[in-house]
């Protein structure tokens, strides 16, 4: 059994992942985690599915590069793919400068795992480039947000301690 947090939103509901033989072979069941002081055992529809996304018949497991040639798609190991992509960021970024490289996170990133993306986007890769979906597909949820909490996505506060304030 594996204590993890939830792959959709920022609220990052904790659960446990166990494997479970099943019918076409071994599947991850989803178990709640009554001590997670975030969501205290509950879990959104999507949450109790998350387990079926690992085994889904479309997932990819393995990269895919294409051919500049063909465009033909074949499978190749992780370390050729990541040297591959290290190897064109580099090229992209020496023939056409720095933000020639663009970074796209998602709203379901916590604030902490925001921060990094932003630091890695801008130190590492060295571009100012960065947006994230929730600009557009969450905007008026995003809006809604920032107006609530000053923040755009995520929590600025453990979300415990709402039953403690004294106005919501």
């Amino acid at each position: 059994m594996t204590d993890t947090h939830c792959p959709y939103c920022s609220l990052q509901c904790g659960m446990t992942l166990a494997p479970r033989r099943a019918r076409g072979g071994a599947v991850l069941e989803v178990r709640a985690r009554p001590d997670f002081p975030v969501n205290e055992g509950a879990l959104c529809r999507k949450g109790w599915t998350a387990g079926g996304l690992r085994g889904h018949r479309e997932r990819l497991t393995t990269p895919l590069v294409r051919d500049r040639t063909t465009g033909e798609l074949s499978a190749v190991g992780w370390d050729e793919a990541l040297d591959l992509v290290a190897e064109r960021i580099t090229e992209l970024r020496t023939a056409s400068g720095d933000d020639s490289v663009a970074v796209f996170g998602g709203g379901g990133l916590t604030n902490e795992k925001a921060y990094l993306l932003g630091k890695f986007t801008r130190v590492a890769l060295g571009t100012s480039q960065i947006d994230y979906n929730g600009r557009w597909c969450m905007s008026s949820a995003a809006s809604a947000s920032t107006r609530a909490f000053g923040v755009d996505r995520g929590l600025p506060f453990p979300l415990a301690d709402v039953e403690q304030a004294d106005v919501v």
